[in-house]
């Protein structure tokens, strides 16, 4: 098989596709140079011969028609204005009979526990975000994304899950959950929100704190809803 990992990100998801269609090839692409940088050295660190990764964007694939046995995109939808140009532009890379998998975060549901305020003003910090950007919630619209875009087929589920993907619930996850918050708080997320005004930098080492503090409480619990959308060409 040939597939492709559209958003590839840091390429662990990708690794994990091209370990299983061994001795088959996965290439992943981003827009962002850095994480194709990285997912580089990701792979000469897990010594994946059979992956390669590329700079490209989701809405001009630089590869001919019929290039792919299967296409990949996680989180990448709910970012896009155009998400119907894009699986559009995947349907033209794919074989006759191809598949493509989706998945997708867009819900601003949050499931936690325990919480308090600052939490709370945390977990609205991406819904607000989100609002002020226009972005729509199109988790429930994979399937009719999908026939749109000229897939024939499509079929669509929904779970339960967090950031770092499931097991949801077990104290590790939570305090992995807690980690990846905290990693956004004081990144991009953090810096985003205060260049839109939407929080103080007091705010966000107060959120920080509280987020390592439910981390490491043994009774913490935390999930969201993820979906998940499959289109035949």
């Amino acid at each position: 098989m040939r597939v492709l990992d559209c958003g590839c990100g840091p390429g662990s998801i990708t690794i994990g596709l091209a370990e299983r269609v061994t001795p088959g090839e996965v290439v992943g692409i981003d827009i962002r140079p850095e994480a194709v940088e990285q997912a580089r050295g990701l792979a000469r660190e897990r010594a994946a011969t059979n992956v390669r990764f590329e700079v490209a964007s989701v809405y001009e694939l630089p590869y001919p028609d019929a290039a792919f046995d299967a296409a990949f995109a996680s989180a990448v939808l709910q970012h896009l204005a155009s998400p119907i140009s894009a699986l559009r532009e995947i349907r033209r890379v794919l074989k006759p009979g191809g598949i493509v998998g989706i998945m997708d975060g867009s819900s601003p549901v949050r499931f936690r526990y325990p919480t308090n305020a600052v939490l709370e003003a945390f977990d609205a910090l991406s819904l607000r975000r989100r609002e002020r950007d226009a972005r729509p919630v199109i988790a429930l619209e994979l399937r009719g994304l999908l026939r749109e875009a000229g897939f024939t087929r499509t079929e669509a589920t929904g779970s339960m899950s967090t950031e770092s993907g499931p097991p949801a619930g077990t104290a590790e996850e939570t305090r992995r959950v807690a980690q990846i918050h905290v990693l956004g708080l004081r990144g991009t997320l953090g810096q985003e929100a205060l260049t839109q005004g939407l929080v103080s930098q007091p705010e966000i080492e107060q959120m920080a704190d509280a987020l390592t503090a439910w981390g490491d409480n043994p009774d913490a619990f935390y999930a969201r809803p993820v979906y998940q959308a499959i289109g035949w060409a």
